[in-house]
């Protein structure tokens, strides 16, 4: 339809909605007309109008027509313009306006013409996209009353590998597994002079094995058997003033990095932590003060009895059990160097009370006194992990004197530069330990890189890091037992990765982990897996899935 037909319809449909002026009817006519005339006229306009509606009805569908009809080229801009809303037949009888909502193209053929301003040809705003749609709706539907529901899942395919020798037996061991967790969020207690929130609560449900606390991950097997869901996370912070953060209850270490160093990325602790974080006006400056104080166990044991496996962890008989903790403590400094680099540095230092209870954890004689109490019911296993050195072959007695660790780290970062449409970031870091509580085997380090992510379909990202993790450096029941394969510590391991973007919440993930000893067994010192094993490899490759 041509465009001066389009403005003939609706100079018409204008026409017919204005009011008549009172010169064009004499005055007689009004003092002389019978009581029947204004309904008549009355009638003759309310059928004017509906065959008016009608051809602005007809003149829509084939607009629509044309408009879905267009892929690109000369009807693009007609596309774009969402169909304007028009009341229906039983609205035009009615005194309220039928004019449709202006529109680049119905109003622009009018502009000109004489009959609209100059202004009414303005174009419409564009409407929303479908992009925007979709994330408005993800936002109501994580958003219930204040709650936001998020989680993953993660199907892993994990393979490890090790010839037999004299030192250690093969392995072989290729299965699958899977992670599914789930979270919830809400801020609480607003105050009336800002929208930050005084309170926020989170917790986390998740599948794992009770037996291990340092995995998530539940094996292909079992024939048919239900796997556990269980609490993961459930703390609650406070948030008095700006930068300070007070948080109680179940969670992860306060310098936890998910760098596989120190602090395995499962690893979840309950306690208290404390964080204050100073932000300077210039060069996204920041000192993040951290402090985190974790019970591990409440033996309540007034006195040792006869007979007590408190006697192979080095406790007296009449001697008083003291509860294991864990504190950390320390600060991150960080900043911009320009508009793409920034660097942070972490210095920080731990220490555990009571070591020896987490060794008898391990060991089958005391399995139940640290583990039971949180389950009330008897596990199959006694705790995982184990790789320190103890001063017997099996033993509940650390080699080291204690661990009171100085940890450090360096972290340097480039925001990327766009290859091929895909954005390539850098990242350069490094950390070391030193346990001030032992004589030897106690400096550990690691180092690596990585270049470019895995965000969205196309992107890719490499990495490589090189673990050194000596017998005496750290606590090796709470390190990672990825890296660590049958040992958290006394290994030193090559890792890469090579991980694969599919969407925004799809990944594919791939690590290969060649793992080797450090340290033989000698006197008062006896390894779980001492070196000259066989180099041992371990392949992981995972989808990861968030939603």
């Amino acid at each position: 339809m041509k465009r001066a037909s389009i403005a003939c319809l609706l100079i018409g449909l204008v026409s017919g909605l204005s009011p008549l002026p009172a010169a064009e009817q004499p005055a007689a006519d009004t003092k002389t007309a019978s009581p029947s005339q204004p309904a008549s006229e009355i009638e003759q306009l309310k059928q004017l109008l509906l065959d008016q509606q009608r051809q602005i009805n007809e003149l829509r569908k084939e607009l629509a027509q044309h408009a879905t009809e267009v892929k690109d080229g000369t009807k693009t801009e007609a596309a774009a313009v969402p169909a304007p809303q028009f009341p229906s037949t039983g609205q035009v009888a009615s005194t309220a306006a039928i004019l449709p909502p202006s529109s680049s193209v119905m109003i622009a053929p009018l502009a000109g013409l004489g009959g609209l301003p100059q202004a009414a040809a303005a174009p419409a705003a564009a409407g929303p996209t479908l992009a925007d749609v979709n994330k408005r709706v993800d936002g109501l539907i994580r958003n219930l009353n204040g709650f936001r529901f998020t989680g993953d899942f993660r199907y892993r395919f994990d393979l490890q590998d090790r010839a037999a020798n004299a030192t250690a037996a093969a392995l072989q061991n290729a299965r699958s597994r899977y992670r599914l967790r789930l979270n919830v969020d809400r801020d609480l207690l607003y105050s009336d002079k800002s929208e930050r929130p005084l309170a926020h609560m989170h917790f986390q449900l998740s599948t794992a094995p009770y037996n291990n606390d340092l995995t998530n991950d539940t094996d292909f097997t079992g024939v048919g058997t239900k796997a556990p869901f269980s609490i993961a996370e459930a703390y609650m912070d406070v948030m008095p003033v700006n930068g300070l953060t007070l948080r109680i209850g179940r969670m992860q270490e306060v310098f936890a990095d998910n760098r596989q160093f120190v602090w395995d990325d499962d690893l979840r602790l309950n306690g208290f932590q404390e964080n204050y974080r100073f932000a300077g006006k210039k060069n996204g400056l920041f000192v993040d003060f951290r402090a985190g104080q974790y019970i591990l166990t409440n033996p309540n044991v007034l006195v040792v009895p006869a007979g007590s496996p408190y006697l192979n962890a080095g406790y007296l008989l009449g001697q008083r059990i003291a509860s294991s903790d864990l504190f950390d403590q320390g600060v991150v400094v960080g900043g911009n160097f320009n508009k793409k680099w920034r660097s942070d540095f972490t210095f920080g230092y731990s220490s555990v009370r009571e070591p020896n209870q987490i060794q008898l954890a391990s060991t089958a004689a005391g399995q139940g006194l640290v583990t039971n109490a949180v389950l009330g019911a008897t596990i199959s296993s006694a705790l995982g992990q184990s790789g320190n050195a103890t001063t017997t072959s099996g033993g509940a007695i650390y080699s080291a004197g204690g661990f009171d660790v100085l940890h450090y780290g360096l972290n340097l970062n480039y925001s990327g530069s766009a290859l091929h449409g895909h954005n390539f970031p850098v990242a350069i870091f490094l950390q070391g330990t030193h346990n001030k509580a032992a004589s030897d085997q106690n400096n550990g380090y690691m180092l690596g890189a990585s270049i470019g992510q895995a965000a969205r379909l196309g992107d890719v990202q490499f990495q490589y890091a090189y673990f050194y993790k000596p017998a005496n450096g750290f606590v090796s029941q709470f390190t990672d037992d990825d890296v660590g394969t049958g040992s958290g510590v006394n290994i030193k391991d090559n890792t890469l990765r090579v991980n694969f973007g599919i969407t925004r919440w799809l990944a594919w993930e791939n690590r290969l982990f060649i793992q080797k000893g450090i340290a033989r067994n000698g006197p008062n010192f006896f390894l779980p897996l001492q070196q000259g094993y066989n180099t041992t490899f371990r392949y992981q490759s995972h989808l990861a899935f968030t939603f």
